[in-house]
């Protein structure tokens, strides 16, 4: 049977849809025209029209934030293909599976001086899972039959463990705009079914046997969406008396015996004196990882220097990531299962106490510098953690706005939410607003005016929810730069770090049309945030703040907590 030569065109929405794929995120164009028909007539897809091609793949990671599901992107040829790429390269180590469709040029017209036509094949080969490359035309059943399974098996491969973003390059040929076929094909759509990885008795004994030869463990948890097993595994072992569990915000993990400010206990720990206090009363003998990477610099320090005897990694998606120079065993499958079946239940105090005794004492010394009276990013950071609703989602962006949230104890009641896989200020604004539109919970974006500025086209569309908020910490520059580095050298070179702006940051909020306060004085901070979680459209915040008292601020704050009175040890 000859078929139409768009019928594999007019296929890919259904597969998509059989595969679970229900939103559709379309950069405008030209020749991508054949695949908006085809997604725009599916019935089951919930198409969005986004024309800044590196905010809508950003909002597109939004929404796959939020459900964990796969989204379907779509660009048209040329350099809009690129402009997709940071994007992609954030879902690739967040594990998010964005499903790439590039048109294209046919084969033919690459390199012959043709309009809007680059190189696409395998265009992100080293941030995507897969690339997958259509035939330009299905009129023999083996080139429809090619394309169908090709389809299926990307949208597979994004899915199966550990998902991630695929490519689907589309050559098309003229004529772009031509009517699709009305015949349905009934594609063939194949899955692979999910395995559950599990120990063998014989490695199941030997962790058994190693986790009692140790009596210093320390579990990390890493940047994870919420999981309330893993909730439930990390409060079971944070109560056992040799474990001690750290997980930052980010972890979405909190619990009474959780330590959840790794940056400020760390740093205390690496600046005793040892004359005074061995040091090596905190050094773990078994080191447990779980999930992505960590923010704590003052963590990764600690364990590169007193590195435990052995370290397990868990639930990795990318194994033989050996952040602390440590890694001696990778245990693939559920890292609640695992954990779980360690001999746990035991008494009396030991290892975990230490570390309970200095984080008592930190937290007093934590309240009595945090509450400052003077208009600041800290004092922001302090009305903020205290006002947000529960059961909203804090979004970060990079820099300076989530190390300012570390330093506070993490709530249970909140998700956590920042772009840490590759740590990008480019696209967090698109990528709050894209979780906003999919999750309707209070979603609330803390952004520097620089982060702020640079994705200020995340606001350019047509779904922009009211209940997106959006904090400016404006500084004038990024004042992370301040925070770092030799003070002699940055100073000299301020100009090429900090990159201060006229811009009004009040014009540029009315120009999109979203809800607009402001404030700059210390007295109105508590006001200022009420007024803005209780407005009924998506609204902009715009706080004035000292980069000179900010940095003072940050590293008065470490000065102080390192002042703390030592506990007594056991």
């Amino acid at each position: 049977m000859v078929h139409h030569f768009r019928q594999g065109i007019k296929n890919i929405p259904e597969i998509c849809a059989k595969h679970g794929v229900r939103k559709v995120v379309i950069a405008p164009g030209s020749r991508n025209a054949p695949l908006i028909f085809a997604f725009t007539a599916q019935p089951e897809m919930e198409c969005l029209s986004i024309t800044d091609e590196r905010s809508a793949a950003y909002f597109a990671l939004g929404i796959s934030q939020n459900s964990g599901e796969p989204v379907a992107l779509i660009c048209t040829s040329g350099t809009a293909v690129l402009n997709f790429a940071p994007a992609i390269a954030e879902a690739y180590y967040q594990n998010l599976p964005l499903l790439v469709f590039t048109a294209d040029r046919p084969a033919e017209m690459i390199d012959q001086a043709d309009g809007q036509t680059l190189r696409q094949t395998n265009i992100y080969a080293n941030y995507i899972k897969e690339s997958f490359n259509l035939p330009v035309e299905t009129i023999q059943p083996a080139d429809l039959s090619f394309s169908d399974r090709q389809v299926s098996q990307a949208i597979d491969a994004a899915l199966s463990f550990p998902q991630g973003p695929i490519q689907i390059n589309v050559p098309l040929r003229e004529p772009i705009y031509s009517a699709l076929p009305d015949i349905h094909s009934h594609p063939k759509i194949i899955k692979t079914v999910q395995n559950r990885i599990s120990l063998t008795p014989e490695s199941l004994g030997m962790l058994q046997n190693t986790w009692t030869k140790f009596q210093k463990k320390m579990v990390i948890f890493g940047i994870l969406p919420k999981n309330d097993k893993l909730i439930e595994l990390a409060n079971r072992l944070s109560n056992e008396p040799d474990v001690v569990v750290i997980a930052e915000n980010l972890s979405n993990i909190n619990g009474e015996r959780i330590i959840s400010q790794p940056e400020s206990l760390f740093a205390v720990i690496n600046a005793v004196d040892q004359n005074k206090i061995s040091v090596s009363q905190f050094q773990p003998e078994l080191l447990i990882t779980i999930g992505h990477s960590v923010i704590c610099k003052q963590l990764k320090l600690f364990l590169r220097e007193f590195q435990p005897e052995e370290q397990w990694q868990l639930a990795s998606t990318m194994p033989y990531v050996d952040t602390y120079k440590s890694l001696t065993t990778v245990i693939p499958g559920s890292a609640e299962e695992t954990l779980m079946q360690m001999p746990l239940n035991k008494r009396g105090k030991g290892f975990a106490e230490i570390f309970q005794n200095w984080m008592h004492e930190l937290m007093l010394q934590h309240e009595t510098f945090v509450n400052h009276p003077e208009l600041s990013d800290m004092s922001l950071t302090t009305q903020l953690l205290k006002k947000l609703p529960s059961n909203s989602a804090l979004h970060l962006a990079n820099s300076t706005s989530v190390r300012w949230t570390q330093l506070y104890p993490s709530r249970s009641d909140l998700i956590y939410y920042c772009n840490r896989g590759t740590s990008g200020i480019d696209g967090s604004m698109s990528t709050a607003a894209g979780f906003a539109f999919a999750s309707q919970k209070p979603t609330i974006f803390l952004t520097g005016d620089l982060s702020f500025i640079y994705d200020s086209n995340a606001l350019w569309n047509n779904y922009i929810s009211s209940n997106l908020k959006i904090i400016v910490l404006n500084n004038n520059g990024g004042n992370i730069f301040r925070f770092i580095g030799d003070d002699q050298l940055m100073k000299e070179n301020l100009d090429f770090f900090t990159t201060p702006h006229h811009v009004k940051i009040n014009a540029l909020v009315e120009a999109f049309g979203l809800g607009y306060l402001f404030c700059d004085e210390a007295e109105k901070i508590s006001a200022s945030i009420e007024n803005l979680l209780t407005s009924d459209k998506a609204t902009v915040l715009e706080v004035l703040t000292d980069s000179d008292l900010n940095t003072k601020n940050y590293k008065g704050y470490f000065k102080h907590i390192k002042e703390m009175v030592y506990p007594i040890t056991l």
